[in-house]
């Protein structure tokens, strides 16, 4: 009888032992964009539209670019899809000032995209492509308009 109490209260107290933790520290930094362990799902759902934007320079910067677009064509680097009119066409500003190029704006479905200079193929896009990603616009992408 005792050996039972003995297996009893340890087995009780072993379980005891193994809790899980949760973490209460309010100041530790959490990264939005990543996912939870062992998440399937898809990671966008619950976010709404791009809203606001954060633009890459502050002040009178202006990007130093090579005009490649001496041919006009379809294809074009896009660098930002905005939620609202009013700051696609702040971005549309600062960057046709950065630039020289013309730029763009697409509103496909609830975005207005802002895509600069004219291209014949992707290729030709490509060294607009590489200097705005080098110089605050690292998302930067060729697409065809």
């Amino acid at each position: 009888m005792k050996y039972l109490l003995f297996i009893t209260v340890f087995v009780f107290f072993a379980g005891c032992g193994t809790t899980t933790s949760s973490n209460n520290n309010v100041d530790e930094v959490v990264d939005p964009y990543a996912d939870p362990p062992g998440y399937s799902g898809d990671p966008f759902a619950g976010y709404g539209p791009v809203t606001t934007i954060r633009f890459p320079a502050e002040g009178n910067t202006v990007i130093e670019v090579e005009d490649n677009s001496v041919t006009s064509g379809p294809w074009s680097v896009q660098i930002a899809a905005c939620g609202s009119m009013d700051a696609a066409l702040t971005l549309r500003d600062t960057a046709a000032a950065q630039t020289g190029q013309q730029v763009f704006i697409d509103h496909t479905g609830s975005y207005y995209k802002v895509r600069v200079g004219s291209f014949a193929t992707s290729t030709d896009s490509d060294g607009l492509r590489i200097q705005l990603r080098e110089n605050g616009y690292p998302d930067a992408w060729s697409v065809q308009r």
